[in-house]
């Protein structure tokens, strides 16, 4: 693997990483109640997640215009750490929808 490829791998390794850990850290907050807190650490995944989106269309751009990219189980993880902050960042959203409701209701009971 080159080291231009090789820097694309551990960009989108660390830019997804890190969208996944957010994602993580918001849900989280989210069993906290701590529900501010919760949205912009989901936003801060949404915004790394997009990075990542960003290299991973800028990596498949660059093979569609005669890039050779080595398929190595680099290339291969790097994807997958992709796909793993997206579906985290699917999870995260609908369990702080969910953590809001739960709130409410126990606040509606309890009151």
């Amino acid at each position: 693997m080159d080291e231009k490829q090789l820097q694309r791998a551990m960009n989108l390794i660390a830019v997804a990483g890190n969208a996944r850990s957010e994602a993580v850290q918001a849900m989280h907050l989210a069993d906290d109640a701590k529900f501010d807190e919760a949205d912009e650490m989901l936003e801060k995944a949404k915004k790394d997640l997009h990075q990542a989106h960003n290299v991973q269309t800028e990596w498949m751009s660059a093979e569609m215009n005669g890039e050779v990219v080595e398929k190595s189980i680099l290339l291969i993880h790097s994807q997958d750490h992709f796909i793993a902050a997206d579906i985290m960042m699917t999870v995260a959203t609908q369990y702080l929808g969910q953590a809001k409701r739960l709130h409410a209701l126990e606040a509606k009971v309890n009151g």
